[in-house]
């Protein structure tokens, strides 16, 4: 094998579901929309697994601001699937595991991520992190060939996709650079900015978790104009009163 081969073929981040951490298991989450949005992609994966459904919804577009749990719910997802199935598999794929130095050789890195996961004993959800990132629209200023040529080999690996054993999760803070092409593909959710309810529930579990007087926190958030619009937010507000708390503990 020769030394470029060797290098296209290096391992794949490959997850299995059982070993996910805790963190990520669905109930740790909080939010009626965000429970919602996870049952529906979680029970089309499931339904689509369990009945053998060849030709269904090849996966979901996830997009919003960041920091609201894209990511997160596709690790949450993949985490129950495991607790249904014996094998489920979680790819992650981000540009650095696509980007390659010669013409054709990205090609061949996507045709590699489909074809692993048909390998896999099992089922497979395939994670495209950041996915503009990836595979940039073709109508955007500045589009290169070998973009375009890019995105037309993960379409053609989509349209080939075998929705019985796998199933496609992209995530985007920037909807508008995605290629159309590929939200036809995929079925698109919003992940909104935060509610009130939502932040406030997700600041008392992180209060609760790190010993934080959770008033002092709520009243700091609904003080706010505008709101936090993430859970990232709402955490480094929660930090923040967590290092003040720390800056005044007496050692003993």
């Amino acid at each position: 094998m020769s030394r470029r081969a060797k290098e296209l073929s290096k391992p794949l981040k490959v997850i299995k579901a059982v070993g996910v951490p805790e963190d990520y298991d669905v109930s740790r989450f909080v939010g009626e929309e965000y429970k919602r949005i996870f049952n529906l992609i979680f029970k089309t994966f499931y339904y689509q697994f369990r009945e053998g459904v060849k030709r269904g919804i090849k996966g979901f577009l996830l997009y919003g601001e960041p920091g609201t749990g894209k990511t997160s719910l596709a690790y949450a997802v993949a985490r129950e699937l495991g607790k249904k199935f014996k094998d489920v598999y979680l790819i992650l794929v981000d540009a650095s595991d696509i980007a390659r130095p010669l013409y054709g050789e990205s090609e061949i890195r996507i045709v590699e991520i489909f074809e692993e996961s048909k390998k896999l004993m099992g089922y497979t959800i395939i994670l495209f992190d950041d996915v503009e990132s990836i595979f940039m629209s073709r109508g955007r200023e500045g589009i290169e060939s070998w973009h375009i040529a890019q995105d037309n080999v993960f379409f053609h690996m989509l349209d080939e996709l075998d929705t019985s054993r796998i199933g496609v999760i992209a995530t985007t803070n920037w909807y508008e650079l995605v290629d159309k092409a590929l939200i036809d593909r995929l079925y698109p959710i919003e992940f909104k900015p935060l509610d009130i309810d939502t932040a406030l529930a997700i600041a008392e579990k992180r209060c609760r978790e790190l010993g934080v007087p959770y008033n002092r926190v709520k009243e700091e958030i609904t003080s706010m104009n505008p709101l936090p619009r993430s859970a990232r937010e709402v955490e480094r507000i929660v930090i923040r009163h967590y290092i003040e708390k720390l800056e005044r503990l007496e050692v003993i």
